[in-house]
């Protein structure tokens, strides 16, 4: 503190301050008497005379504390030992709120490490397929696609009145849709292709109804899908000068089937891009990962000079939620790209279109339950300068 006098410090306190400092605690034993002296009474006295004053200030100063103790009641003691168990409390709870929030990136880093770890053992055990890169040489042209590849629901087993899935009719469709989508590229002789993969990718864990019928385990089914896109990237990359990857979590892939306590970012989903990117990390004309990944649940990117937002929907199910998007993206937005619902939907919300996309598996047992119908279909947009040129609804 040294010797100069501290802010609302009464004379008293000060005056104590400077005679305790030279004689108790010797925080001020270097300080020369004839300067404290003129400190602590006004005026310079010789070195011997301040000392035997700072001596006798120090008696006075003990007995004043004696006496102040020596009157102190039982609740006087009473009330300073609960404001000091009180601050301890305190203390206690901020190292248990440390200690908590200390253990929770401790236990989330372990448990990404080990979902990682599944997958790369997984993967070294599987007989994957080679995949090649293939130069191509594609013309420019004014326009490219916009495809979506959403609500894969990978791993699930639907077998009902109104229609079958599972992981190798998954897997046909994928080669179906590769079809339709070389098709419109040759028809509208488009450039490159935006692959838009907005979650749920996999099956997950997340109802009674679903676990039933999870034929893979949820580490199979992130491999499994996760190979199947890689596949389906791969036999794009010939057809188009690049191919593009952007992806968002679903709500299907959470770690804790509780909605209320599920973390937006806890969600297995992010594993298939981190997949993807080692796989195709030869291929010179894949882009894994494009755009602008604004947090866990939304991601923008440019096509032809216009901004598209790329949400799943589980948080987004009313048109009021569009300019809430807006407004928190902080840029003007052409389009919102979605999916979630399971159907195909095509609309505008005050200026911005809103493109939903439908879904790999169409009715499991909880759409029968729920009253919900639809049927497997995914969504392909011509996009030029000017926004989306033309759509095609893809029955699969």
């Amino acid at each position: 503190m040294g010797t100069e006098r501290l802010i609302n410090e009464t004379d008293f306190e000060y005056h104590k301050r400077l005679i305790y400092g030279k004689l108790v605690d010797k925080t001020l034993a270097d300080v020369d008497y004839t300067e404290l002296a003129e400190l602590a009474y006004g005026q310079p006295y010789s070195s011997d005379v301040a000392r035997r004053m700072f001596y006798g200030s120090k008696n006075t100063l003990d007995l004043i504390d004696s006496e102040v103790l020596s009157n102190l009641t039982v609740d006087d003691y009473t009330g300073e030992l609960n404001a000091k168990v009180v601050e301890l409390q305190k203390e206690r709870q901020k190292f248990y709120d440390q200690r908590t929030a200390f253990n929770k990136v401790v236990r989330d880093q372990a448990r990404e490490e080990e979902l990682v770890q599944l997958i790369e053992d997984a993967v070294k055990e599987a007989n994957l397929p080679t995949l090649n890169y293939s130069p191509n040489k594609i013309k420019a042209s004014d326009n490219d696609l916009l495809v979506s590849l959403n609500d894969i629901h990978y791993g699930a087993v639907i077998d009902n009145y109104w229609n079958k899935y599972n992981s190798d009719i998954c897997a046909k469709m994928m080669c179906d849709y590769i079809d339709h989508i070389i098709n419109v590229a040759e028809t509208h002789n488009s450039q490159n292709c935006i692959i838009w993969c907005n979650g749920d990718q996999i099956s997950g864990n997340i109802h009674r109804s679903i676990q039933v019928t999870n034929k893979e385990n949820v580490i199979e089914q992130i491999t499994g899908v996760s190979e199947l896109i890689a596949e389906f990237i791969s036999e794009l990359s010939k057809h188009f000068e690049t191919v593009t990857f952007v992806s968002v979590a679903g709500n299907h892939s959470r770690l804790n089937p509780n909605k209320d306590e599920a973390l937006a970012s806890e969600r297995l989903d992010d594993l298939v891009e981190w997949y993807l990117a080692a796989r195709l990390q030869n291929f010179e004309n894949v882009i894994i990962g494009g755009g602008e990944k604004i947090d866990n649940t939304m991601y923008t990117i440019d096509v032809r000079g216009k901004t598209y937002l790329g949400i799943h929907g589980d948080y987004d199910g009313s048109a009021s939620k569009i300019q809430s998007l807006q407004t928190m993206v902080n840029k003007p937005l052409y389009a919102v790209l979605s999916g979630h619902l399971h159907h195909g939907k095509i609309d505008e919300v005050q200026g911005i279109k809103t493109i939903m996309a439908g879904s790999f598996q169409g009715m499991d047992d909880y759409c029968v339950q729920k009253r919900i119908y639809g049927h497997p279909e995914q969504t392909i947009c011509v996009c030029d300068e000017n926004g989306i040129r033309c759509i095609y609804q893809v029955n699969l």
